[in-house]
């Protein structure tokens, strides 16, 4: 704009003085004007090179930014400008404070209208003190109502920044497979495409939410479901100060199935045993299949007890269930381990994950179709050499075998 401004007036399409050029004249003006023209190009430079060297901007140095514009606009405006249109700066500080407002916050867009009533005052001062304008009244009328103006537009853009922001959360957390956020639709009175985009993410939460975090196949909770819930629920586990239960869960011979009847059959029984699961566990539990016939039930406030309980459930529920996939006489059994423990902090859940995981192949080397409970000092595997078995003795094994009806 100072670089069109200086062509114009150097080529006479516009006329009119400026208080400036009535002072100095236009020569030594338009060479003033392209020196501030130079030296706010150089700041600018020095700007982005510290910014570069310090990767990263401060509120401070935004608001030596913001001056420098303010102070251009103002000075150019002075120097070309005839007092009749001082209004026309501003217009072009309607585009600073949408800028500023969108990228630093109110408080540099406070910092912008304070500087522009600051020099549009000292404009009208010098036009009146030159005789150049007859009703400076007038002219701060044109900047009060320009303040007033631009402030509600601030606000306005504020607020949009905001919930814009809120929005992000909101994806964000969906990003990371928490799909326990919403958008606030009742906070917008009027609808807008914020509001649009929010609703739509509402309507498709769910969806997508089954998508990332169930298992398509079993219906129940993936291992990503599982880490998310078991992190919530462990959460609530450590303000109320109560236990928190694993059962590691494993279908028995199910190889054999796929063997005997195919990949097909062996996908429907894991369909049914997703269902069996999710009946049998209770409505707080996180039933979720970790991978091939493998299943964990995370158990909120349940001790050894209760969760031995829920085990011997599991295997009962099994024992007795007709599976439609296969052939009457075939029944299914389970083995089971189970680990608890008071959640005294974020890592438990991950604790107890392993330890029912060694608890469930105590269960299988013991015999299958039964449910071991982890303590201190079990060990399903020898520490040189993974997978190989270590015995153990009667008194480290605490099992339930209930006897088929």
């Amino acid at each position: 704009m100072g670089f069109a401004a200086v062509t114009l007036k150097w080529f006479g399409v516009i006329s009119a003085d400026s208080v400036a050029i009535a002072t100095i004249g236009l020569r030594p003006a338009l060479l003033a004007v392209l020196g501030l023209i130079v030296g706010y190009l150089g700041f600018h430079a020095l700007m982005r090179g510290w910014v570069a060297r310090r990767r990263r901007a401060t509120l401070r140095l935004a608001m030596a930014t913001i001056a420098s514009d303010i102070v251009l606009l103002f000075l150019l405006v002075f120097l070309i400008t005839p007092p009749e249109h001082y209004e026309r700066v501003l217009l072009v500080c309607v585009f600073t404070v949408q800028v500023t407002q969108m990228f630093f916050g109110w408080t540099a867009t406070i910092a912008n209208l304070v500087l522009v009533a600051v020099g549009y005052t000292m404009l009208i001062a010098f036009a009146a003190d030159a005789g150049r304008m007859p009703y400076p009244g007038e002219e701060l009328w044109t900047l009060a109502l320009y303040a007033i103006g631009v402030t509600a537009y601030a606000a306005l853009q504020g607020h949009l920044t905001k919930r814009m922001r809120n929005l992000v959360r909101v994806f964000a957390k969906a990003q990371e497979g928490d799909f326990s956020a919403q958008y606030d639709e009742a906070a917008d009175q009027m609808p807008d495409p914020v509001t649009i985009i929010g609703r739509a993410y509402n309507r498709m939460r769910a969806h997508l939410e089954a998508i990332v975090l169930t298992d398509p196949l079993s219906g129940c909770f993936n291992r990503r479901g599982l880490n998310q819930l078991a992190e919530r629920e462990v959460s609530r586990a450590i303000r109320g100060k109560k236990h928190v239960a694993v059962l590691a869960i494993d279908v028995d011979h199910f190889k054999h199935i796929n063997d005997e009847y195919g990949h097909l059959t062996g996908d429907e029984v894991i369909r049914e045993v997703g269902a069996l699961l999710r009946e049998t566990a209770r409505e707080v539990d996180v039933v979720a299949r970790i991978g091939g016939e493998e299943f964990t039930i995370l158990a909120p406030d349940s001790n050894d007890e209760g969760a031995l309980i829920l085990a011997e459930r599991v295997m009962q529920a099994f024992r007795s269930h007709r599976f439609h996939s296969l052939p009457p006489e075939r029944r299914i059994t389970t083995s089971v381990g189970v680990a608890a423990a008071p959640a005294r902090d974020d890592e438990v859940a991950k604790t107890l994950l392993a330890r029912a995981d060694e608890a469930l192949y105590v269960a299988k080397r013991s015999g299958r179709d039964r449910a071991v409970v982890w303590h201190a000092g079990m060990r399903a595997f020898d520490a040189g050499s993974p997978g190989r078995a270590r015995h153990s003795t009667p008194a480290m094994i605490r099992t339930v075998d209930t006897p088929h009806e």
